[in-house]
């Protein structure tokens, strides 16, 4: 069976305090420490060997809170502001009450979801017993302008889902699924508000049809000419909202402005590329990637089978995987070599990735509900010379778990199918099917970039050749940026997959205003995001990490790991984070240091001012803010199967049977 993808992952960022470090060992998903006692599958044993782990006994290493469990944190919004005008993808609370009190009823995307019915859409209010973000990015309605210039409604928690009325339900309001794969297809209502009535009028009704071939979803949409209601208005009944006939019944409505900043940040966009008015390229649908995920299990061996024997946190798996680790750990030593990180990196970041659950309904073929990343497990096979070469693998999804915000994008990649603008552009996501495998033994660091060697490579790609402005031709230099995977190069935490930080053109990705909040987008030819920058802000409590994931540690928090085994580790806050261990190291070149026995690591970071090598336009100059600029540091050349198509059928590091 073919395997979509064979890497190596990295991650990054650990923090407690010191007497919590030497005082408290947690073997729980979002903080481990590590000591020789047996939390997490045993100690690390120093010996003679110079490369070996180190014992650690004061270091914490602790993921992010995934995002189902962020978005349960309890936040009441801080007094409302009435918007003065509306605009296309703001996103808004809808309300009948015109100050926006604690009394007022707000519309929102209700659970159950009926794959026949779709979402129910209820007035709700927020109050301390019930306030948390997630209750509050439910109340968020997008408004979406279409050709006419009327609005479609959007729910931002579900993005794929927009507000729709039939005769059938008495015009009550639904949100439906308009943007992926449904076994039954309805449509979409669009509105105009009148700002001096204050009521919300239904202008139109599109329907919804899906056609579906060689994996690809077409959507399409016509107008609904039967739809009886065109010109009855909003009216909120006890908790239902539903269409009326005549002004004079409809329930007056006020807009308030969202007070948390969820379109695109300016550092995503610091040239202020317009907005592009191209249609959205059809979504994928793959299925075939998605049997890999639920079948896999079946191609291991029993030596590891007892580590995926259910998905996502468990404990019997936990056990088996400790103990693996442990094992693991004991045969590299004892053959002379070790691994690049204690057992703690590994055990943190397979609990941490194993948490991850999709919330948002805004994947084409995506499930709310479902695990991000299934399974990961340890495997420590010998080659041919009786080394061992020991993996973490990873098997996810290659999304991320919260609202993906691809419909903010400015332009995002063409379908690469026709010139760019009269293409279509890519802002669907569908489910992948990865199985990535991250290298734990300890290769090494290469001095120079040049001597990790692979055809997937950016330089290669453009045969180091670039335009600047004056100039006939010149050579982009050999760089961290530039020797780079033309590709993926990492995974992070949520089972999402990095990406160099310049694009296919060797400029930085976030300059072509083609970048989500989150720093990630749906290359040429569809797929799951990937993620070119680092989408972390002060204050802002709802990406990949934030800072509630510093509070209480001694290290920035472990979010991914390149392919080449390096950990990459979130950013060091300037200023608030000064007693954190490492915080006084710098970063060399690659973003990148070793302090406190914890092996040398990544961290995201920004590089400020940095003005393109291809280009002297300074209006390009900007700051970066990186994840993994681009150049693998870790030594590749030993690791098997590195950057090559791999299944279980020929790669038994993967813990498959070889079939010769």
């Amino acid at each position: 069976m073919a395997i979509s993808r064979f890497v190596f992952f990295k991650w990054t960022d650990i923090k407690m305090t010191t007497a919590m470090q030497r005082a408290v060992f947690l073997c729980a998903p979002l903080f481990v420490a590590f000591a020789n006692s047996s939390c997490g599958g045993g100690g690390s044993t120093a010996s003679s060997n110079k490369n070996d782990v180190p014992s650690v006994t004061t270091v914490t290493y602790a993921t992010p809170a995934p995002f189902v469990t962020a978005v349960q944190a309890s936040y009441t919004p801080p007094t409302l502001t009435r918007a003065s005008a509306l605009s296309s993808r703001g996103r808004y609370l809808i309300t009948d009450n015109s100050t926006g009190a604690s009394d007022a009823n707000f519309l929102a995307i209700v659970d159950p979801y009926s794959a026949t019915a779709g979402y129910g859409a209820a007035a709700e209010k927020i109050t301390s017993s019930t306030a948390s973000y997630q209750n509050f990015l439910a109340k968020l309605v997008q408004l979406v302008a279409q050709s006419d210039g009327i609005y479609r409604l959007d729910s931002h928690l579900h993005p794929n889902n927009s507000i729709d009325a039939i005769s059938a339900d008495s015009y009550q309001l639904k949100f439906r699924n308009n943007f992926g794969k449904v076994s039954q297809t309805y449509g979409y209502v669009t509105f105009s508000y009148d700002s001096n009535t204050l009521k919300l009028k239904a202008e139109n009704r599109y329907l919804y049809t899906l056609s579906i071939a060689n994996s690809t979803g077409t959507a399409s949409y016509a107008l609904d000419t039967n739809f009886a209601a065109r010109g009855y208005y909003v009216k909120l009944t006890g908790t239902s909202f539903s269409l009326v006939n005549g002004a004079a019944n409809a329930t007056p409505l006020y807009f308030f402005n969202s007070p948390l900043e969820l379109g695109i940040p300016s550092f995503m966009n610091p040239t202020g590329v317009g907005f592009v008015s191209n249609a959205a390229a059809p979504f994928k649908i793959k299925d075939s990637a998605t049997s890999v995920l639920a079948n896999f299990a079946n191609n291991l061996t029993a030596t590891y089978k007892n580590q995926v024997s259910a998905p996502g946190p468990d404990a019997s798996t936990k056990t088996s995987a400790d103990a693996m680790l442990a094992s693991i750990q004991t045969a590299v030593q004892t053959s002379g070599e070790s691994l690049r990180y204690a057992p703690a990196v590994y055990t943190a970041f397979r609990d941490g990735a194993l948490a991850a659950k999709l919330v948002s309904d805004g994947i084409a073929d995506g499930t709310p509900g479902q695990y991000m990343v299934p399974y990961v497990y340890f495997t420590n096979e010998k080659d041919t010379a009786g080394k061992y070469h020991p993996f973490m693998v990873v098997v996810h999804h290659g999304n991320q778990s919260s609202p993906n915000g691809l419909i903010d994008i400015a332009r995002p990649p063409g379908d690469g199918t026709q010139p760019y603008d009269s293409g279509k552009v890519t802002r669907y996501s569908n489910l992948e099917g990865y199985v990535t495998a991250i290298p734990m033994k300890n290769y090494g660091q290469v001095s120079e970039i040049t001597e990790n060697t692979f055809t997937s490579n950016l330089w290669i790609d453009v045969s180091g050749r670039a335009s600047l402005p004056g100039s006939a031709s010149y050579t982009m230099p050999k760089n961290v940026y530039t020797w780079a995977d033309k590709a993926d190069n990492g995974v992070l935490i949520d089972g999402s997959v990095m990406f160099p930080v310049f694009n296919n053109v060797l400029m930085p990705s976030h300059l072509a205003g083609e970048l989500s909040a989150s720093g990630c987008h749906v290359g040429q030819g569809g797929g799951g995001p990937h993620c070119h920058a680092d989408g972390y802000r002060p204050g802002f409590p709802l990406g990949l990490y934030s800072d509630a994931d510093y509070a209480g540690k001694s290290h920035p928090p472990l979010i991914g790991f390149g392919y080449d085994g390096i950990a990459l580790f979130g950013v060091y806050r300037s200023g608030s984070d000064i007693a954190m261990l490492g915080y006084g190291t710098a970063l060399d070149g690659f973003g990148a240091h070793d302090h406190d026995s914890i092996g040398y690591h990544y961290h995201a970071h920004t590089v400020e001012n940095y003005q393109p090598e291809n280009t002297t336009d300074t209006t390009y100059k900007s700051t970066l803010h990186v994840l993994m600029k681009g150049a693998y540091i870790g030594k590749t050349a030993s690791i098997p199967f590195f950057r090559q198509n791999a299944s279980f059928n020929n790669n038994k590091y993967l813990g498959g049977t070889v079939v010769p």
